[in-house]
Order: C-alpha cells, then structure tokens, then sequence
C-alpha cells in the first residue's frame, strides 16, 4: 500500500495543476501525510489517526482559502532541501562523505579507491540535487505552473531513480566484490542505513 501512495501523490498534483480541480490538491496533501505516516497509520497508533484527520481539516481549509496549490509546491522544495542538508555538510574537511559511511556499513572497511570513488558519488548527489533545486525554484518564479510540475513531479523523480540505478550499475563493474548481486538487495542496503 506504501508503494501505491507514494506513486499516487505526484500524478494528484499534477492532475490537480492540469485540471484545476481544488479537490484533487486536497487529495494530494492527504496522500502526502498518509505517505508519510504510514507505518504509525497501519499500526493504528492514535496520534498518527488524529493527524491524519487533522492534516485533512487543514487540506480543506487551505484549498477551499485558495492556497492549496502553494502547499502542493512545499514538497518539491523541501525535499531537496533535506536530502542536501544530509549530503553537502557530510562534503566539508574532516567530515566522512555520506555515500562512504553508507558504503562502508554495507562492506566493512573499504580501499582508498572506494572512498576516493564515494566521495566522488555524494558530490554527484549534492550536485543533481541542488541542480534539481534551482531548476524547480527557476520554475515556481519564471516558468509556469505546468512546467514545474512535469519536472516536480515526473522529470526529477526519473533522474534520480535513473541517477541511483546508474550508480549501481557503474559500482558492480568497478568494485563487484563489495556490492550486492541484485539491484533489490542495494536498495534494501541503503534503505537500512541508519547514522550511528
């Protein structure tokens, strides 16, 4: 169900900017917060519930206010801000590069060429990602709404998925002794990283 949500929050979006239907950005933002909570929903926790019921009360007064549009905007800015906020500082002298701590917990110790190549791969990722940035940022302020969201919501998610699979492929040609066999068992690698 968790796969489904998150495929189905881009394509609400959209259709909502296509066809200017406030209730598919109400449908959107829902989405969005099911999406994010999902573990706590399905758990039945209360607190997610009455989250889910507020942040669908907050949905409706945002779109029926006339402002549902710039909530569906929030993501696509806040996102990239995020995942630079983990990438870029882990880049700065006496730091240890993200990839590398996430390659070195799925390898043990790794050679001096893996972390010249990791260090190399998170100034990939910081790179696109704040590209990514401005590109939508650019968008919101001189393009138009339509624009944006064909990038937001469809063009950034391939590159980075196209970016990700890239990786791996280049990283099991280079060093296949210390990557997983399966693009599958990668995903669940990375996935399962979690900053000491």
């Amino acid at each position: 169900m968790f796969l489904p949500l998150l495929l189905a929050y881009p394509l609400l979006v959209h259709l909502a900017v296509l066809w200017h239907r406030p209730w598919l950005q109400c449908a959107a933002l829902v989405c969005a917060y099911t999406a994010l909570f999902y573990r706590p929903l399905r758990a039945w926790r209360p607190s997610a519930w009455l989250g889910l019921a507020l942040a669908s009360v907050c949905a409706y007064l945002l779109v029926s206010a006339g402002d549902g549009l710039y909530a569906l905007y929030l993501p696509s800015i806040a996102i990239p801000c995020l995942v630079l906020s983990a990438f870029a500082p882990s880049l700065l002298p006496g730091r240890v590069p993200l990839i590398t701590r996430i390659a070195d917990s799925m390898s043990g110790p790794l050679s001096p060429e893996q972390v010249r190549y990791t260090r190399a791969v998170t100034w990939v990722w910081t790179v696109t990602v704040g590209s990514m940035l401005l590109v939508t940022v650019g968008l919101l302020l001189f393009g138009s709404v339509e624009a944006w969201s064909v990038f937001a919501n469809f063009l950034s998610y391939a590159l980075l998925g196209a970016l990700f699979a890239g990786e791996y492929a280049y990283r099991r040609l280079r060093f296949p002794e210390h990557t997983p066999m399966t693009f599958r068992a990668f995903l669940r690698s990375v996935t399962s990283y979690r900053p000491h």
